[in-house]
């Protein structure tokens, strides 16, 4: 494994230079940042840096982010007629190199590793500790679901363990369940004790609020929970451990990434599809698109959120009025919002005028947080967990949630609250007082009708918001009946397209097989079909 091959100090000097986005964190740092000593890499300094890497994996785009891969995957957006140079997506095709997130993941995880390493013996740190456990936790999830069996419990031992074995990744999940609940009891105790430190400034998600990271930590847990749901052989297990998950809460505010974001040194969003200092539209803005089978979506519903997650044909960010959307009426619909037949690609080389863009909703400002997990994704979850009875209530606490999720989208998005809007709240009530299909939560129906509906609107609420998890439910709920998953997302009808439906895993890096290959090799790595082989927890 290449990233766990590197010295694992210059990877933390690496993720300290990372840090300094907008605040003054190298003031203090006198010492060469290639060869720091361990009392200036210290876990105030190396937490920020490992979080903005994070949050840059989620959202980034290209082969080696989370982000733009499964937007064309799951319709949310296509290329601009004209642009070939990145064929891939449009065809599902996966190769070693591409889409590739591994080095970058591990990369993150070396650096919150080192701050558990330096907190071991002193219970004053320990805060930092269970806040690097819990995002640990999250990177070893999210590769579980990209790559399945993956190095565990011997990864991150640097010279100590050059060739890590892959564990099992049902055996994995487990772990981090097990993990989760021992980081949340340990902030849980610290809760006041003032002989702990707390973090401040340098905790660039909650400001040292020890009770969200703790609600955090117990959505993630409960994310793993639902992403089981179709194991049967666990049922008992997911059952037990999701009741559990009551006592501690759930997210409801809007989990965020800021080191303190500016036009200069911008969230990855804005610095991808929003403006260069100079005023510029950046690169993916004008090449990327929105898909016509995700914007027919939001025109079927009445959904006032096409205005805001795509943009007005032939709009820019650079547009005086490009921030100004409300009213979004069906009446305008039509004219507005248009997206490029799902995935084909067409000619006309510079012809990129006519197509809705990202949207005002996504591209907010340069000094916006970069969006680790919505509060919108926390009820949405939780709606899901009370549908297969794990949590009480039944299913008229499972559509006071949904209402709640949808409306957290519309808060989020900030729908209505422009120009002499509603705002968010009352957009969304006038919305989900509909009377139509995967809109009104349909209280009598099916377990099956019921989740689909969420996983309907959790599709729709994470539009450009974070991708992959769409992408997690299309594949956990892929039925071969269907050809498909949740939402039912149309195959990509490129003339090159060759393959029955978006890819099930991403391949193994090439580096695996060079540098870790009787590890690679025992855990199928030359064999490995992406659109046949599964991850665990798909049925």
């Amino acid at each position: 494994m290449k990233s766990m091959k590197k010295i694992q100090i210059i990877i933390i000097a690496l993720a300290v230079l990372g840090a300094g986005c907008g605040k003054s964190w190298l003031t203090s740092l006198q010492n060469n940042p290639n060869a720091p000593t361990t009392s200036a890499a210290t876990p105030q300094l190396v937490l920020p840096g490992a979080l903005n890497g994070l949050v840059n994996i989620v959202n980034g785009t290209g082969a080696n982010g989370s982000y733009e891969y499964p937007a064309v995957w799951e319709g949310y957006w296509n290329y601009a007629p004209g642009y070939s140079f990145n064929p891939n997506p449009q065809n599902y095709i996966m190769t070693s190199s591409s889409p590739q997130v591994w080095d970058n993941y591990y990369g993150v995880l070396t650096n919150l590793n080192f701050i558990v390493q330096q907190a071991k013996g002193n219970a004053a740190l320990s805060n930092y500790s269970a806040i690097s456990r819990i995002l640990m936790d999250l990177c070893f999830k999210n590769l579980v679901d990209l790559y399945n069996d993956i190095p565990y419990s011997n990864a991150l031992k640097a010279q100590a363990d050059f060739y890590p074995t892959y564990d099992d990744a049902s055996n994995t999940y487990d772990s981090l369940v097990i993990d989760l609940d021992a980081q949340i009891a340990i902030l849980q105790a610290n809760s006041g004790n003032a002989n702990i430190t707390l973090p401040s400034t340098d905790d660039i998600v909650f400001g040292g609020n020890l009770n969200n990271w703790i609600k955090f930590a117990n959505t993630v847990k409960l994310s793993m929970l639902v992403q089981q749901s179709n194991v049967s052989s666990k049922a008992a297990f997911l059952s037990a451990e999701a009741a559990k998950t009551s006592a501690a809460g759930y997210l409801s505010t809007d989990a965020l990434v800021n080191p303190g974001y500016t036009s200069a040194q911008p969230n990855i969003i804005w610095a991808n599809f929003g403006l260069s200092p100079s005023g510029a539209i950046n690169t993916y803005f004008t090449y990327v698109k929105g898909n016509q089978a995700s914007i027919d979506f939001y025109k079927k519903t009445n959904d006032p959120r096409v205005g805001y997650l795509y943009s007005k044909t032939d709009a820019k960010p650079s547009d005086a009025d490009f921030y100004t959307v409300w009213p979004v009426v069906q009446s305008n619909y039509q004219a507005n919002y248009t997206g490029i037949q799902n995935q084909i690609i067409t000619g006309g080389v510079g012809n990129k005028g006519g197509v809705s863009g990202l949207g005002p909703g996504v591209i907010v400002s340069p000094g916006n947080g970069a969006i680790l997990m919505t509060a919108a994704e926390s009820y949405l979850l939780q709606a899901e967990a009370t549908v297969y009875g794990w949590l009480p209530g039944g299913n008229s606490a499972a559509q006071t949630l949904y209402a709640a999720g949808v409306t957290k989208s519309f808060e989020f998005l900030g729908v209505g609250a422009d120009n002499g809007g509603p705002g968010p709240d009352a957009a969304a009530a006038t919305y989900l007082a509909q009377n139509i299909g995967w809109v009104a939560f349909p209280v009598g129906a099916s377990a099956d009708s019921l989740d689909h509906t969420i996983i309907e609107q959790k599709w729709a609420a994470l539009n450009g918001i974070n991708n992959s998890v769409a992408y997690n439910d299309w594949r956990r709920t892929y039925s071969s009946s269907m050809n498909s998953g949740w939402p039912i997302v149309p195959v990509s009808i490129s003339n090159s397209n060759s393959n029955p439906h978006m890819p099930f895993r991403y391949l193994y890096p090439t580096e695996e097989a060079n540098n870790n290959n009787a590890a690679w090799t025992k855990a199928g790595g030359p064999n490995i079909d992406p659109f046949n082989d599964k991850i665990f927890w798909q049925p």
